[in-house]
């Protein structure tokens, strides 16, 4: 099987890795830096003490060398680029091809059809496969933990048993079929867990005035600040599948839940679990050393991803179902401010920004039943 990956850092060095471990599969990675890359990948597998030397059979900054013989196609872009990724492999990539976002929230739905016009599938996953981190780009990945699984959608929809049967043999990680890709789009990983953090760590933050002594841990030193407003986003997301699934369209079993996947809804209990979960440990947070300390990192994929590709997602989600979302409003606003945009303007996305952002509003669909008929019909 040719594999192909699209963008080399921590997720695609490390699934390019892994997937060239397997025999019969001949594994493309697309980067814009070739030139860093080594001959050979160290892949550490760091619970169970491993490491591995790996040959990749290319690494090209051409996607169309990588992408048109491919059987899969594997994009760990980050989500704004995912657009013009998809724009541009669409002219190579073979009928039959399985295009797979990972991970697949952040609105890359709406990009579907330009692959599966062409007779491609496509999917999304609710989260990245493992914990991993880039030790030295094009040389030496690690893996800190794998995910016990990993939850998958297709479109068309009829193909989400084939796609996760065949990933679970790529990445030795049981896939599990998602009915529909409504439960992909309500992820509650990466776009609610990384803002509340973030929200904790820099709330008191000003520009040119706020400076921070120490650069803390972004998981072991986790807060019971932020384990409640992430129990507090997960339930106003809750509310808002609530209302989309009235009529019982979509399978409820399907969408994670943060206080479900840690069984508690005590704020305490979360922050100690999340403090001593093993892949969590050694990973810092998005601040960058300036004069007399360090300043939070804005250009950070934290900042960037989870704000514009996730909070305001689901914000947009909520207005479309005329839900109330105090706790999700007001880490926008914080954020906005911080990143000099603006997106919420009164506490609804009407702001100077809102019409860059990727979501159904911008996207024609404008009532609560136009974005069930959407879902429904992937």
């Amino acid at each position: 099987m040719n594999i192909c990956i699209i963008g080399a850092g921590n997720i695609g060095t490390y699934l390019a890795a892994y997937i060239s471990m397997k025999k019969d599969c001949k594994v493309w990675i697309h980067t814009s830096k070739p030139h860093l890359f080594k001959d050979e990948l160290t892949l550490i597998e760091e619970e169970k003490n491993l490491e591995h030397k790996v040959k990749l059979h290319c690494v090209t900054d051409s996607l169309e060398e990588g992408v048109k013989d491919a059987d899969y196609i594997l994009i760990t872009h980050p989500s704004f680029l995912i657009e013009k990724t998809i724009e541009e492999i669409s002219n190579y990539v073979k009928p039959n091809a399985v295009i797979g976002l990972i991970p697949g929230f952040g609105g890359k739905e709406y990009f579907a059809e330009k692959l599966t016009k062409k007779g491609c599938i496509f999917f999304g996953t609710q989260r990245v496969p493992s914990i991993i981190r880039l030790e030295k780009y094009g040389e030496c990945v690690v893996l800190k933990e794998k995910n016990p699984f990993m939850k998958i959608s297709a479109i068309p929809s009829k193909y989400t048993e084939k796609v996760c049967s065949e990933m679970t043999d790529l990445i030795d990680i049981p896939c599990e079929p998602v009915k529909n890709y409504l439960a992909i789009t309500l992820s509650p990983s990466n776009p609610l867990m990384h803002p509340s953090r973030l929200y904790e760590l820099f709330e008191d933050y000003k520009h040119g005035e706020t400076v921070y002594k120490r650069s803390p841990l972004f998981y072991e030193e986790w807060g019971d600040g932020a384990s409640k407003m992430l129990l507090d986003l997960d339930e106003e997301l809750g509310q808002v599948f609530e209302s989309l699934n009235e009529n019982n369209d979509f399978d409820e079993k399907s969408i994670e839940k943060i206080k479900i996947r840690f069984e508690t809804e005590e704020p305490s209990v979360l922050s100690n679990k999340i403090r001593t979960a093993p892949g969590f440990k050694g990973i810092g947070s998005p601040i960058v050393a300036c004069e007399g300390g360090y300043i939070p990192e804005l250009s950070s994929r934290y900042f960037i991803e989870d704000i514009e590709f996730g909070l305001c997602i689901i914000k947009s989600f909520a207005e479309l179902c005329k839900v109330e979302t105090p706790k999700l409003d007001e880490v926008i606003v914080w954020s906005q401010k911080l990143l000099n945009k603006e997106y919420l303007l009164d506490n609804q996305l009407k702001g100077r920004d809102s019409k860059k952002l990727l979501i159904p509003q911008n996207r024609g669909i404008n009532t609560k039943q136009q974005l069930i008929d959407f879902y429904k019909s992937l």
